[in-house]
């Protein structure tokens, strides 16, 4: 009889210690696949802030015509910042600062935050900021004071 209870007392600690290494064995296993997934969410993270870097850094950068030939306003889509270009036929081209401000205030909204409206008369733009609403009064010209930016509000 004792040998029959030792007997049954091992066989169901062999069983429990087996239940609890195969339990365990499935914890690794659960562990293994939450491992992986975690992997491929930060590689999949990593791949997306590099195609949304690439788009925005395509993007950030317009030309915007003018009703002068030689004329064009520069507009950097992210921080609102003007430069007004010349070219030319001759050697007399380059290109003149008419915000060198960051318009963004380093929020840094994104590429495409920004655009030039033109309106009626041809040295004047209006400067919408698109994530918000604000807006500029932008002046362009061939002499330094005649090239400006002021806040509409």
């Amino acid at each position: 009889m004792k040998r029959i209870t030792t007997f049954i007392i091992i066989l169901l600690c062999t069983t429990i210690g087996f239940a609890q290494t195969k339990q365990s064995d499935q914890e690794i296993q659960k562990d293994s696949v939450l491992n992986r997934i975690d992997s491929l969410v930060q590689i999949t993270n990593a791949w997306l802030e590099q195609i949304e870097l690439d788009y925005s850094l395509k993007q950030r950068y317009k030309l915007y015509q003018t009703e002068n030939i030689y004329t064009l306003l520069q507009l950097d889509t992210k921080t609102g910042m003007i430069e007004q270009v010349q070219w030319s036929l001759d050697s007399n081209e380059g290109s003149m600062t008419i915000n060198n401000e960051d318009l963004t205030y380093g929020l840094g909204h994104g590429s495409g935050s920004f655009e030039l409206y033109p309106t009626k008369n041809m040295y004047q733009f209006i400067l919408l900021d698109k994530t918000n609403g604000r807006k500029w009064h932008i002046q362009w010209g061939l002499e330094a004071k005649k090239r400006w930016i002021r806040r509409i509000y």
